[in-house]
C-alpha cells in the first residue's frame, strides 16, 4: 500500500476577510443545517496557501453532503473574473468535527486546483468558548499496480494554520474591537487627526519602553541580548539622517495640508447639507 502525504513545511495563513465571511454565512444558515460548506480563494506559494476570501456552496445533507459542484465552478469563474490574481485554493466546512463525505467533496477540488486545503472552523464555540481552526491536506492512499497508483481514498493530515491580516484588516479589527466597550455596541471611525494622534502616542509609548529597557540594560540590571542588538541598529540604519528642523518643517507641511483636507471637506458637507435644506424647502 502506498501513502502520499503532505510536506511538513507547508502552512496556510489565512485573513479575517475570509473568517468574517463564514460567520457571517454560518449566522445566516437556515435552521434546518447544522453547517455550512464554501470554497476559499486566495493564491499559493511553494511552501504555503494564503485564504483571502471565502463564498458559500449550497449543500444538501442527508446521510452524506450533496454538494453543488455546478455552483461552486460557477462562482469560482465569476470571482476570478473580478480580480484574477485569487483563485480556489481548497474548500471549508463549519462544526468541531469533519463532515461526512468529506472525501468526495475533496476530490472534487482537486480537478479544481492543485493541492486543495480543507480548513474546518468551529463556530459553535464549544470547545474552551475559543474559536477553533483547524487545516488539513488530503493525502491520497491505495495499492499499487504496475508503478501506477491506484486511489482508494483520501486520509487528512493536519497542517499549521494561523491567521494574518493586512494593515488596512487590522485598522478595521481594532474598530471592532472597540465596539466591545460601548454600551450600544457602536463605534464611529476615528477622523484622521485622531488617526495621527493614536498613532503617535503609540510610539511615544513603545519609545519610552525601548529608553528604559536601554537604561536598565546599561546600568548592568538586565543582561544584554546581541539579538536584539543587532536589530535596533538595523532600525536605526534605516531611519534617514534629516536635520532636525528640516524635519519639523516636513511635518508641519503635513499637518497643514491635513488641516486643510479636513477643512475643506468639512465646508464641502455644510455646503450639501444647506442645499439640501433650500432644495426642500
Amino acid at each position: 500500500m502506498a501513502l502520499t502525504l503532505a510536506s511538513n513545511n507547508f502552512e496556510v495563513n489565512i485573513h479575517p476577510v475570509a473568517l468574517f465571511n463564514i460567520v457571517h454565512a454560518y449566522e445566516r444558515r437556515s435552521e434546518k443545517f447544522d453547517t455550512i460548506l464554501g470554497t476559499l480563494l486566495g493564491t499559493r506559494t511553494a511552501d504555503s496557501i494564503e485564504v483571502v476570501d471565502s463564498f458559500v456552496v449550497p449543500h444538501s445533507t442527508h446521510n452524506d453532503a450533496l454538494y453543488n459542484v455546478d455552483y461552486a465552478s460557477t462562482m469560482a469563474n465569476f470571482y476570478r473574473k473580478v480580480n484574477s490574481t485569487q483563485t480556489t485554493v481548497g474548500w471549508y466546512s463549519t462544526g468541531s468535527d469533519m463532515i461526512s463525505g468529506a472525501n468526495l467533496i475533496h476530490e472534487f477540488y482537486t480537478h479544481e486546483t492543485r493541492n486543495p486545503v480543507y480548513i474546518l472552523v468551529d463556530t459553535s464555540l464549544k470547545n474552551d468558548s475559543s474559536f477553533q481552526i483547524k487545516a488539513y491536506m488530503g493525502a491520497t492512499f491505495g495499492v499499487k499496480d504496475k508503478d501506477k497508483l491506484k486511489s482508494h481514498g483520501i486520509i487528512f493530515t493536519p497542517i499549521p494554520v494561523r491567521i494574518v491580516a493586512y494593515d488596512e484588516e487590522k485598522a478595521a479589527i481594532d474598530l471592532f474591537q472597540a465596539g466591545k466597550f460601548s454600551k450600544d455596541f457602536q463605534v464611529k471611525p476615528p477622523s484622521e487627526l485622531d488617526q495621527v494622534q493614536t498613532a503617535l502616542d503609540k510610539l511615544l509609548l513603545m519609545l519610552n519602553y525601548l529608553t528604559s529597557y536601554i537604561d536598565e540594560i546599561i546600568e548592568g540590571k538586565k543582561p544584554s541580548d546581541p539579538k536584539i542588538g543587532r536589530m535596533l541598529m538595523n532600525l536605526i540604519n534605516t531611519v534617514p539622517r534629516v536635520d532636525a528642523k528640516d524635519l519639523e518643517n516636513m511635518i508641519n507641511t503635513s499637518m497643514n495640508d491635513l488641516l486643510m483636507i479636513q477643512y475643506l471637506s468639512q465646508a464641502v458637507k455644510a455646503q450639501l447639507v444647506l442645499n439640501e435644506k433650500l432644495t426642500s424647502t
